[in-house]
């Protein structure tokens, strides 16, 4: 089956990929982040565009990858909950605060009901991601609290024919070799009237874990294969009418991937409290594991010009499914009191976790003189679920008993409508006003079937039924001001909120409310020196309201959700590019956050609470982190241009998720160590058709925290570390 992927795959062929950096050093960028083609510059949001060239380029194929390279940008595990911008996180399973589109579209779970997983699509398949900083509650809706990430796809050229083939592979230390394929081509079927884009990939990921588990012993067993495309149908009857037709596909499959973290060994420094003590990504000790993740996304789109505004309309359905079986002997190790096994007992769990959703997005726009206007209605249809199954095994793997059954079927249905106007009060003064209502339904099950002697832990089985309703109005003010055609400096007021829900039966109430978030932030970007510099700043504070929270029951290791108190987020952003002499680019970003809680948390009579007082910092959130980088471009003849280039990567010391307290009273939440990560890079482009690109990453061996848990102080910690030193390659053609 894997030859079959590559072998059709390696047929594509590929359409070259665009030149936005991450480090924005052009005014020709466009972007998308106001639902409208602009310029970059001016663009009153802070957004970052990354674009799938320098992902490529520098085998950035995974957000974990990326993550550290943009402004406020979180990672704190493997699921769509656990990333976050600005610090806005509670950590632990809530609903997530970073909204994740394709295009217009939004994609996986509003709600965390599923637990959807973090959909890394290959750049092969994307034009650039872009990054949207602060809440975009006016024009993006629920769970952009934060801000948002967009993919944004290729449009099919009616007029060219072009594509792009690539090959690369790479070695990681003391591990295997991972390679990989992209390709895609854009035929105009029948000039100005309809094209086709055609994209595919094929990657595995070097696989570098040792397992030591006895019995089971195999060095290198982390294995991540990838594949997958997308294609699109442009068809253009009139002048005036537009209709894209797309399809995108990518599957997942591993082994020994435990999405609950857990991407190495972590050692225990406190037996008491389950300090970590980070010195070992290198081995894991469990029972083999498997996955499988699928993303789909199917859309129809209709741009038609009515000559006094522009009328759009998206149709999409998309599905995200995530099939799991790993270890989780540490997280139910409570299990052995009530079976009595053998010693080296195990218990593992098949997680199945599944969500479709439905959308329609209608909106009519225009753009004037004196106004800029968009008047909207969204609408979606989500239906996801959670199936879980614990395994006893004994040492072999056989199995002894099946203590727990269980299924949460959710249904989300939301209606909303939106607008934004802006008004031209000058030639150089901008002022954007939106507002948005929405309204959502939901629909919880709790189904349960409980092992006899497992009851003791778990309770008796269930079945309950839990409704839920929530409405939220957001909006945003912003003024703008261009100094110069280039240079821009603006306001932002904006709002933004995430729904509440149906919570868990081991929950102290039935469901927990919804939060919101007022940012209040001024930038200023643009060409400073034309042709040569380039700055991004912005100043922001972000007050929350009301704040999301997951909590461990120390008992059984369920997880429900409640309601906290207050917290905010302040700091700085900056990111800028020098030119300072032809060929030689300087390029870097910073960030400073101060994100903690501004109230103590509540506490609830007779279960779980977490602690945490007036003043802790926020989760995963580092104060100071940061990336500069540097490259020079040599011409070595007419038709041969060669570059090198460096990057270093800084991300400070973070902290944990808040702790349970009845599980551990006393103890304290643990840091996340900082670290540096330093990328060597070098390439030749002949005739800018050939390119072959020679990469290192990780040069040091750092050993990096990426993210970590306790489950709220309740378990052996786990943890994700950043991949050993890989050495690579890619070679690619256009043409």
């Amino acid at each position: 089956m894997k030859s079959t992927k590559l072998a059709f795959l390696c047929s594509t062929v590929l359409a070259s990929f665009p030149a936005a950096a991450i480090a924005q050093s052009s005014d020709t960028i466009v972007v998308t982040a106001q639902k409208r083609e602009q310029r970059l510059l001016d663009v009153p949001i802070p957004v970052t565009a990354v674009s799938a060239e320098d992902l490529v380029e520098q085998n950035l194929v995974q957000l974990k990858d990326v993550y550290n390279r943009i402004p406020g940008f979180q990672y704190g595990g493997p699921r769509a909950a656990d990333l976050s911008l600005r610090g806005i996180t509670t950590g632990g399973q809530t609903n997530p605060t970073l909204a994740i589109l394709i295009d217009d579209i939004p994609f996986g779970g509003t709600t965390n009901a599923s637990q959807p997983v973090i959909p890394d699509f290959d750049p092969g398949t994307v034009e650039r991601i872009e990054v949207l900083r602060g809440p975009q509650g006016t024009l993006y809706g629920a769970s952009s609290l934060g801000g948002l990430i967009k993919y944004v796809t290729r449009t099919p050229s009616t007029s060219d024919f072009y594509g792009r083939m690539e090959v690369g592979a790479n070695k990681v230390d003391d591990g295997e070799v991972g390679y990989s394929a992209r390709g895609s081509v854009n035929v105009p079927v029948m000039e100005d009237f309809a094209a086709l884009s055609v994209s595919g990939f094929y990657r595995t990921d070097p696989a570098y874990l040792d397992n030591i588990r006895p019995g089971f012993e195999e060095d290198d067993v982390n294995e991540r294969e990838s594949w997958g495309g997308r294609a699109s149908l442009l068809l253009t009857p009139t002048d005036d009418l537009k209709i894209t037709l797309s399809a995108l596909r990518q599957e997942v499959s591993t082994d020994f991937s435990d999405l609950s973290y857990s991407s190495g060994a972590v050692q225990l420094d406190n037996v008491l409290d389950f300090s970590p003590e980070f010195d070992d990504r290198t081995t894991i000790n469990t029972l083999p594991s498997v996955g499988d993740q699928t993303f789909a996304l199917y859309s129809g789109r209709v741009d038609l010009n009515l000559g006094w505004a522009e009328l759009t309309s998206i149709t999409s359905w998309g599905k995200v499914d995530n099939l799991l079986s790993n270890d989780v002997t540490s997280v139910f190790s409570f299990l052995g009191s009530a079976y009595s096994p053998p010693p080296d007992f195990a218990v593992t769990i098949a997680n199945g976790g599944s969500s479709d959703k439905w959308t329609q997005e209608l909106r009519l726009g225009s753009e004037g003189d004196k106004f800029d206007w968009l008047l909207g209605f969204f609408y979606q249809d989500e239906n996801a679920t959670l199936e879980q199954t614990l395994f006893l095994l004994d040492g072999s793997g056989s199995l002894l008993a099946t203590p727990y059954i269980g299924a949460g079927p959710q249904s989300y249905k939301e209606y909303a409508g939106f607008a934004s106007v802006t008004y031209h009060a000058t030639d150089k003064l901008d002022i954007q006003v939106g507002g948005r209502f929405a309204k959502n339904k939901q629909s919880y099950d709790e189904n349960t079937i409980i092992d006899g002697p497992a009851q003791m832990f778990f309770g008796p089985s269930t079945s309950v039924t839990t409704p839920s309703e929530d409405d939220a109005f957001t909006w945003m003010v912003s003024p703008s001001y261009h100094f110069t055609p280039d240079i821009m400096g603006y306001a932002r007021v904006a709002s933004g909120y995430r729904p509440g829900g149906p919570n868990t039966a081991v929950a102290p109430q039935l469901s927990f409310g919804s939060d919101k978030v007022i940012n209040y932030e001024v930038g200023l970007k643009g060409e400073i020196v034309p042709g040569q510099l380039t700055l991004d700043m912005s100043v922001f504070q972000i007050n929350w309201t009301n704040i999301q929270l997951q909590n461990t029951n120390s008992a059984n290791q369920f997880t429900y959700l409640t309601n906290g108190g207050e917290a905010r987020s302040r700091g700085v952003e900056f990111a800028g590019v020098w030119t300072p002499l032809d060929g030689f680019e300087l390029s870097g970003n910073f960030t400073y956050t101060d994100a903690e809680l501004t109230e103590d948390l509540p506490t609830f009579p007779g279960v779980d609470t977490l602690a945490g007082f007036d003043g802790d910092r926020l989760p995963f959130s580092s104060k100071w982190s940061g990336t500069v980088s540097a490259r020079k471009s040599i011409e070595l003849s007419p038709d041969l241009l060669g570059y090198v280039g460096l990057s270093y990567t800084y991300v400070g010391d973070r902290r944990s998720a808040f702790q349970n307290t009845a599980a551990n009273p006393g103890t304290f939440r643990f840091d996340l160590p900082s670290y540096n990560l330093l990328d060597l890079q070098a390439g030749l482009d002949f005739q800018e058709v050939w390119n072959l690109n020679l990469y290192v990453r990780n040069l040091t061996n750092e050993e990096g925290v990426i993210a970590a848990t306790t489950r709220n102080g309740t378990n052996a910690p786990r943890a994700v570390f950043t991949q050993p030193r890989t050495i690579g390659f890619t070679l690619s053609r256009e043409f």
